[in-house]
């Protein structure tokens, strides 16, 4: 992701005070996002309704089926191929 999109994504992040931007004592060019306490706290309840989400998923697709869209959908994020074709 190159920087200025990376920034249009975190300043509605920043503005919800959900992250905070750093920068770093060592090189002032260089920035961490953290979380805030509110954001720390999202993060929890989103993956646990994520949980919930994949369990009801589960019981009706079968764990197994559920398993393996999950090793096909892994396999295309992270195919190179796939990704230097969406680019051009």
């Amino acid at each position: 992701m190159d920087r200025s999109t990376l920034g249009h994504n975190l300043k509605p992040l920043e503005r919800d005070d959900l992250v905070v931007l750093r920068l770093s004592p060592a090189d002032r060019r260089k920035r961490y996002v953290e979380l805030t306490k509110k954001g720390r706290s999202i993060l929890r309840e989103s993956r646990r309704l994520w949980r919930r989400a994949e369990h009801r998923f589960e019981n009706v697709f079968g764990k197994q089926p559920a398993a393996e869209l999950r090793a096909v959908l892994l396999n295309i994020a992270s195919n190179k191929e796939l990704h230097a074709l969406a680019i051009r």
